[in-house]
């Protein structure tokens, strides 16, 4: 039996020991407790993790919340936030990033198990999302609004404050970020590989270590991602 692998982020070493000694507990691997933004996106690099415990203050210039933005800009991994902290001005701030749980200290254990397990069951990548050939996506396009069929998105390239919209009948370029957009997509479908990129894993038609092939389209892939590419697609 595979354990999921979770990554504990907490700056007070005693705090953290006795997280990982609890989620063992629940039959969970911890693969690693880190305490700065830093060392955080350096393991993800090499590294595939199925959650992260987030605490919003961290050592270091990025706290646990802009930590949150960058992770889910490069990886598609639940976060369930662990803090102490629930002023108005954190509220505001989490309300505007993707996450999966939100738990104060002290938090039960119980809690913990279940939002633990929400958060891992809310994730998954099925093949397809509900009404998804139904979904579209609206982009505006030389004046007008064009609503573009989720399904006939093969992929989307950044390109600064813009976004390019490569479908099956036609490319669009959209004054959005890479960023925005992904978050009007359905994440079970639509993967990041890249930084620069977001492709849809139904028209991924082969891939290797080192790229994706869509069509007539070449997409490089970030270090780490294939073996979760190949997850994606079993």
């Amino acid at each position: 039996m595979i354990m999921e692998k979770i990554l504990i982020v907490e700056d007070e070493l005693e705090l953290a020991l006795n997280i990982e000694e609890i989620v063992q507990s629940f039959g969970y691997e911890v693969s690693g407790i880190y305490a700065d933004a830093k060392s955080v996106l350096s393991y993800l690099e090499s590294s595939k993790v199925d959650l992260i415990l987030m605490d919003i203050q961290i050592r270091g210039d990025i706290d646990g919340i802009d930590l949150c933005y960058k992770v889910k800009d490069l990886y598609n991994i639940p976060i369930v936030f662990l803090t102490a902290y629930s002023d108005q001005q954190y509220l505001e701030r989490i309300s505007n990033v993707m996450y999966n749980g939100y738990l104060l200290k002290p938090f039960k254990v119980d809690g913990l198990k279940s939002a633990i397990y929400l958060a891992l069951n809310s994730n998954n990548y099925p093949k397809l999302t509900p009404d998804y050939d139904k979904l579209n996506l609206k982009i505006r396009d030389k004046g007008y609004v064009v609503p573009i069929p989720v399904s006939e998105i093969l992929y989307l390239k950044a390109d600064g404050l813009y976004t390019k919209v490569i479908t099956l009948a036609k490319s669009y370029v959209v004054r959005d970020i890479l960023k925005d957009l992904q978050a009007q997509l359905p994440h079970q479908v639509f993967v990041r590989p890249h930084k620069s990129y977001l492709v849809n894993v139904n028209h991924i038609a082969s891939y290797n270590s080192k790229e994706i092939n869509i069509k007539d389209s070449v997409i490089p892939i970030r270090r780490g991602f294939f073996k979760e590419l190949a997850e994606i697609k079993k």
